[in-house]
């Protein structure tokens, strides 16, 4: 057994010869130098290895010596305790907080109807509820088995090192700050990634893609990004607009342009060589997914395929996907990467904005790769180069800040940044099994996810419509399916009439107002790692009851939304962590430490804030132009009125934050003697077109019931009451800051 530490609390314990594969260099950009002893240490009993902290307690065990066999594989089993659950492995959709079971890591194209054994990601990686996590370093498919009868969590691999890296915390919160300095954190998202997008399924032409856009201003729904579904090109895959669907491809951006709207197109990773009509056929009959006139196109990139060839650039010359067969590309190969975005160059510059990475789950096992990864190595990998090549490739051709929207992902793939769950349907069933997936992703600090609204296909309900719709639109990337009326006209904004539109309305204006707010966890998840997106449990430590919930979520460290996923509910029971906690929209107290049956009509999300942490929002925007500013800010703030918050502010467009050009500003509340000081401070920094003058409005919230007065307005601030809340409004020149002292009645 040989050990290695990193930091302070890393140890690495390797029982065979050490993995020496590429991909670790590419995943870890952050580990530091090892060192000769940290806080824990390692010891053997019985050849297995025991990690204990500095006072002397076991923090981790194996339960067994490994076992190696003549394979080259291996079994790993780690001792367990009876409070013990566990958090991660990737996207999973059936579990949460395991206890118990059994699963395999290999990712799989998942349709709705898998995702109760499979699923689009896996990682090797979980965290324990005990305090630690630990890091399997073989990315070839694993077998797990967590036994709570023998305290045995297990691990089998065919071949490869039994090599892996734990890191211990003080938190939780610490492990995933720790583990995401090490492999990479979030960038920032451009601002008007926050918006609201939409995808035709199956792809629709250029004029009905444009009338769409302009259906949203026309009823004043907002709408910030159009992704381009498999269709929008001639052949798979070329990077050529598809004539038939797009005669005018300049236009369209143009058009896109003029409404304040961002184009985005799917990529695949494939260079067909085959049409395999009759699968295409069966497909379309299925889920409808072929535009109509298109089902015997030809859509071999003949020329592409064999270039790619030529040079070696494959992955696998032959394998089989949705929309035929063909060479499936190698992104671990630089030059073949560079070919890919050379290809890709033209798109971007004719103002294409971002792209989704579909498909990345079919690598066959006698696939290769240039930097000499056998197929088994490689399948789990493939969506964390395939993103890492076209993240990097954006990076390359100018200073906008890059968007890969990817379905599968891997360790370090948070740095691409952002990703879809999959295909779902509009069901109940399928609401809780997103939350399932996001919260297991969020341990592994990934912030920028989709659920997408309505899931991909399948007709919504007006109840339905209405609940996928009150959780999904405030997820942190929000992106909804709409399919031609003639094949499903349920699953617009406007569907199944004055209600459901008016819910929808009501949650996507909330979206663009929690804007700011959403800003400030993007800068947390960059400065830190901590995912914008919450699982009880990592923001309330050491409370057992909040382990395994996995229907309610906090949404940064002030809101907690606890969507209904029910059929047929009218009311939900809540838990409350413990605090001061207030219904968002009414300003009801709510009693911290329990657990309350709360109303939750059709068209309500239960939703909940902290007392003592601000809420920073803004107005409600119909798009988030080039030119957005923070320039108008509402700080609200729930008893008790004891607050500070840091808020960070930048173009919204370039990586010129990463240079260090953006502005800090604390704001900070504190109450004294009947008195509540509000204090702004002077902006430390600075950046292109920053403002010279905020307008910012403080809005002290009191329990429902209550009448506050203050007896003075404080200079160059208008006070008024409003029911229970007090506003204090005024002009803040950024440079100068200000204070402000509301004296209570």
């Amino acid at each position: 057994m040989q050990t290695r530490f990193y930091g302070e609390n890393g140890v690495r314990i390797t029982h065979t010869a050490a993995s020496d594969a590429a991909w670790l260099a590419d995943v870890f950009v952050g580990l530091p130098p090892e060192k000769a002893q940290g806080n824990v240490r390692v010891e053997t009993m019985k050849g297995c290895a025991v990690v204990r902290g500095a006072d002397g307690r076991a923090l981790f065990s194996e339960a067994q010596a490994p076992r190696l066999n003549a394979k080259g594989g291996f079994r790993l089993a780690f001792q367990t305790q009876p409070e013990e659950c566990f958090f991660g492995w990737g996207e999973w959709f059936n579990a949460y907080a395991r206890r118990s079971g059994q699963w395999k890591l290999e990712a799989r194209e998942s349709p709705a109807f898998l995702q109760g054994r499979q699923t689009y990601s896996t990682i090797p990686l979980f965290i324990s509820s005990r305090g630690y996590a630990c890091f399997l370093l073989n990315s070839r498919p694993s077998r797990w088995k967590l036994d709570d009868r023998k305290g045995i969590l297990s691990v089998e691999v065919g071949q490869g090192p039994a090599d892996y890296l734990l890191i211990f915390g003080r938190t939780l919160k610490e492990i995933v700050r720790q583990y995401t300095q090490w492999t990479g954190r979030p960038p920032l998202l451009p601002r008007w990634a926050f918006g609201l997008w939409v995808t035709a399924y199956p792809q629709e032409s250029q004029d009905k893609v444009v009338e769409l856009v302009r259906e949203h201003r026309r009823r004043d729904v907002a709408l910030d990004g159009v992704i381009l579904d498999y269709h929008w090109e001639e052949k798979f895959h070329n990077f050529q607009f598809r004539k038939s669907l797009f005669p005018r491809p300049e236009r369209l951006v143009e058009d896109l342009r003029q409404e304040n709207v961002r184009l985005g197109l799917i990529f695949t990773p494939f260079l067909n060589t085959k049409n395999e009509p009759l699968k295409k056929a069966i497909l379309n009959l299925a889920v409808r997914n072929v535009p109509a006139g298109l089902e015997k196109d030809d859509e071999r990139d003949l020329e592409g395929y064999q270039q790619a060839q030529d040079a070696g650039y494959l992955a696998h010359p032959d394998a089989a996907w949705w929309f035929g067969r063909g060479g499936m590309f190698d992104f671990t190969n630089p030059a073949g990467a560079r070919w890919w975005c050379a290809r890709m160059e033209p798109l971007y510059r004719l103002g294409v904005a971002f792209f989704k990475n579909d498909d990345g789950e079919y690598l066959p096992k006698d696939a290769r790769s240039a930097a000499g990864l056998t197929g088994e190595e490689y399948h789990n990998l493939y969506g964390f180069y395939y993103g890492k090549a076209i993240y990097e490739g954006m990076e390359e051709l100018d200073d906008r800040r890059g968007m890969v929207y990817a379905r599968s992902v891997w360790a370090g793939s948070q740095r691409y940044p952002a990703l879809f769950l999959g295909d779902q349907k509009p069901t109940f069933a399928h609401l809780r099994a997103t939350l399932r997936a996001a919260l297991n992703l969020s341990w592994l600090g990934f912030s920028y996810w989709t659920a997408d609204v309505f899931g991909l296909d399948g007709r919504t309900t007006p109840e339905t419509h209405m609940r996928y719709a009150q959780w999904t639109l405030l997820s942190p990337v929000a992106r909804y399916f709409q399919r031609p009326a003639a094949v499903d006209d349920t699953r617009s904004p406007w569907s199944h009439g004055p209600q459901a539109a008016a819910s929808f309305q009501r949650y996507a204006e909330l979206r663009y107002r929690l804007l700011p707010y959403y800003h400030c966890l993007g800068w947390e998840a960059y400065m830190d790692g901590t995912p914008m997106v919450r699982p009880l449990a990592l923001e309330f430590e050491g409370e057992p009851e909040l382990l395994e919930i996995a229907d309610q979520v906090m949404l940064g460290p002030a809101v907690m939304a606890a969507p209904v996923v029910e059929g047929g509910a009218a009311t939900r029971a809540v838990v409350f962590p413990p605090g001061k906690w207030f219904n968002f929209w009414t300003d009801e107290a709510m009693p911290g430490g329990e657990r309350v049956e709360v109303r939750a009509a059709v068209d309500e999300l239960p939703l909940f804030v902290r007392g003592g942490q601000w809420l920073v929002m803004g107005p409600a925007h119909r798009f988030i132009g080039d030119g957005h500013r923070f320039d108008t800010l509402e700080f609200h703030l729930w008893p008790p009125f004891e607050a500070e918050l840091t808020f960070r502010d930048d173009d919204g467009l370039t990586r010129a934050y990463q240079r260090g050009e953006f502005t800090e500003t604390k704001v900070t509340a504190q109450t004294r003697d009947g008195q509540v000081h509000l204090a702004v401070s002077p902006d430390v920094g600075t950046y292109r077109g920053m403002p010279e003058t905020r307008q910012m409005t403080f809005l002290l919230h009191f329990p429902a019931g209550s009448t506050p007065q203050v007896v003075a307005e404080p200079e160059g601030f208008a006070v008024q009451a409003e029911g229970n809340c007090l506003r204090a409004a005024g002009a803040v020149r950024t440079r100068a800051g200000a204070e402000i002292t509301l004296t209570l009645k």
